[in-house]
């Protein structure tokens, strides 16, 4: 079974500190948290009245813990993926990409309704899947669903090789026997 723990740190890794980039449609970000998640499952971290970009840049490695926990592990019931790879690859897209997003293409790739909603009969095909076949097909598609963006919106390509990095800085490995 894959495990948040093991995840968090390479998510903090990989997401690094507060960043405000102009093209980046999320706007302000700490540890990949960006204000609007922040405004609906965060707090006010300053005290001023308001939850703006001065709370995102307070925010703490625990706060980004929590939202990556509560808003994206538990939305993919990655507790219940029995590939750390394959859970790990999933709730990193849809931290990136958007959670209902990626709920559908996974379940387009392991042929049940793409509703969006990961539930038992998604978890069982991710889980009854070849799992070396599954992750690969999922980087396929996150390359694709990336280029994609850079197709609609040729202004995005400044975080191209950042995003390529971070999909191939993830490897498959087999899961170990219980």
């Amino acid at each position: 079974m894959a495990k948040f723990e093991n995840f968090a740190g390479k998510l903090l890794r990989l997401e690094g500190g507060y960043v405000n980039h102009p093209l980046d449609k999320g706007g302000p970000t700490k540890y990949g948290v960006i204000l609007s998640v922040w405004k609906e499952h965060g707090h006010d971290k300053d005290g001023d009245g308001d939850i703006d970009e001065e709370d995102i840049k307070r925010l703490s490695e625990d706060d980004a813990r929590y939202i990556a926990k509560k808003i994206f592990w538990d939305f993919f019931q990655a507790d219940f993926i029995l590939n750390e790879s394959v859970a790990e690859f999933i709730v990193d897209w849809g931290y990136n990409s958007g959670r209902k997003t990626v709920a559908k293409i996974v379940q387009r790739l392991v042929n049940v309704e793409d509703d969006g909603i990961v539930g038992i009969k998604t978890l069982t095909a991710i889980n009854c899947a070849d799992q070396q076949r599954l992750f690969d097909l999922l980087k396929i598609e996150r390359k694709v669903f990336l280029n994609n963006i850079i197709k609609r919106k040729p202004d995005q390509v400044v975080f191209y090789d950042g995003w390529m990095n971070r999909v191939n800085s993830f490897k498959y490995l087999p899961s170990k026997a219980a």
